[in-house]
């Protein structure tokens, strides 16, 4: 989210909307003389500058346009909701999804990314013992693991993977490519 609230932010906000000053004040419960004012260089109030912030995310102006949408005219409200539904993350039931589910699922998309770097990590290590010793079957095993995660990686970090299945049948994967490494490890050992 943005730190500082100039008029060219509040303007470039409002615009991304497509909404008048009278409008985007409207919806945000702002006074309409107060965001002309902003946007002529006058500096919000502390609560003002945080919901003209929040406004940059789409799923809080989906929340202001279901909860205070009548202020706009129905043309004004079509046009707003194209521009805010292409941007809202929707669940697996098509319902938008909060911040807090949206954290959640950036938070696991996370976890699972430092989960494979740290099993490509293993097969780094895994490899190079087994070339020591002169075992290139392990070596091979662990190069195919390497290149499988390799390619899961974008996968997890992708926008398309934003649901729970998706991140579960990765978490999944991982986690059988790390049962794989165990096995190898135990049969080297």
């Amino acid at each position: 989210m943005i730190d500082e609230i100039t008029p060219q932010t509040i303007k470039s906000i409002r615009k991304r909307y497509g909404l008048s000053q009278q409008a985007f004040a409207r919806i945000l419960g702002i006074g309409e003389a107060s965001i002309a004012r902003y946007e002529q260089g006058v500096t919000p109030s502390k609560a003002n500058a945080n919901l003209i912030r929040a406004a940059t995310i789409p799923e809080f102006m989906a929340d202001c346009l279901r909860r205070d949408g009548d202020v706009l005219t129905s043309k004004q409200r079509a046009s707003v909701e194209k521009i805010i539904y292409a941007e809202v993350t929707f669940d697996e039931e098509g319902d938008i999804m909060g911040m807090t589910e949206i954290y959640e699922l950036t938070l696991q998309q996370e976890v699972l990314n430092e989960t494979a770097w740290d099993i490509m990590a293993q097969i780094s290590k895994a490899r190079a013992d087994a070339r020591l010793k002169g075992d290139d079957a392990p070596a091979m095993i662990y190069d195919d693991i390497e290149q499988q995660i390799a390619r899961l990686v974008p996968e997890i970090l992708s926008n398309a993977t934003t649901d729970k299945a998706s991140l579960g049948e990765i978490r999944g994967q991982l986690k059988g490519f790390q049962r794989l490494i165990e096995t190898q490890l135990a049969k080297a050992a």
